[in-house]
């Protein structure tokens, strides 16, 4: 599939992959945001789940973690209305970040269905208080955050998927089923953020989405695929280990010892950084053999462990 530059200036790019199909059908696609900075674009990638099915896919990528949010973002949205007025039928996809413009921009690239995975309502210190974490990165943005039905379409259906067991994505969750009542609820318990981490690792990601474009949604499909895939995948037993720390120590920490010595990169990262947060002496020991064997782990995670050392000064 051959990439067309369809919009671009200084903040946002639109990519186009057309399909093998009969072009009447798309795909929008959002970028979530990356564990590295984010001082320009990334290559474009073309979904697998499009190729599969034929389908043309829109790639819209951001240069800053800005949430789509710009001066620009006017000019983004009469791109994507231009982009995707022809189509039989759009969807829109996005996670985290990505998932907050699928649903501010739904309105603009005629999407009738929706998938946004663990998405922020806002990141705004006035309307989101629950999310502390993120208000750092909205003040960086410089400008008023719009809420997302505010441009988006508020009677788009699809998917709403989210951790419950991180307190934050669960109020950014009620806030957009509010503001979006057609959209179906899912909660994954302990996948993470994104909330479909243990359905990822299982390679099960381009089949939500492809119920998605066949608007063939089964909600109890998908919650029995995240049980069966969740008994062997490493960001569930983390994710779980570190839900249960603050209030079953002696059942988590071995769990987190273990994770931290014997996981992938990021799960020995993950585990060693909860323990740390949980003030356990072995913590820097374990984060520091990680760091000793030198796998190459993105800048965003060691800014987050420097910051967190600074912290405990």
């Amino acid at each position: 599939m051959g990439a067309e530059r369809l919009h671009q200036d200084r903040r946002h790019r639109i990519t186009l992959f057309r399909g093998a199909g009969d072009g009447g059908r798309a795909m929008v696609g959002f970028e979530h945001g990356r564990d590295r900075a984010m001082r320009g674009f990334e290559p474009p990638v073309c979904p697998r789940f499009a190729q599969r099915l034929g389908i043309d896919a829109l790639v819209v990528q951001t240069a800053r973690r800005d949430w789509f949010v710009s001066d620009r973002s006017p000019a983004l949205a009469e791109a994507l209305e231009r982009a995707t007025r022809d189509y039989d039928e759009v969807v829109a996809t996005g996670f985290s970040m990505g998932g907050y413009a699928a649903l501010l921009y739904s309105a603009a690239c005629h999407a009738r269905r929706v998938m946004a995975v663990s998405p922020q309502y806002s990141i705004d210190p006035e309307v989101a208080p629950y999310d502390p974490g993120r208000h750092p990165k909205f003040a960086r943005i410089g400008m008023t955050m719009p809420r997302p039905e505010d441009r988006g379409a508020r009677d788009v259906t699809g998917l709403l998927i989210y951790d419950p067991a991180i307190a934050a994505d669960r109020a950014h969750a009620a806030r957009i089923g509010a503001a979006f009542p057609r959209l179906t609820a899912l909660p994954l318990p302990h996948g993470g953020h994104p909330a479909t981490g243990v359905l990822a690792q299982a390679g099960r990601i381009g089949k939500l989405a492809e119920m998605l474009v066949e608007d063939r949604i089964d909600a109890a499909a998908i919650r029995r695929d995240h049980r069966e895939a969740r008994r062997k995948a490493e960001p569930y037993r983390l994710n779980l280990a570190i839900a249960a720390l603050p209030r079953h120590p002696a059942r988590a920490l071995p769990e987190l010892r273990r994770l931290a010595r014997q996981g992938s990169p990021r799960g020995r990262f993950e585990a060693g950084m909860a323990m740390l947060d949980h003030a356990e002496d072995e913590a820097m020991a374990l984060l520091g053999a990680l760091l000793e064997e030198g796998p190459e782990l993105p800048p965003g995670l060691l800014n987050r462990l420097r910051r967190r050392l600074v912290d405990r000064l």
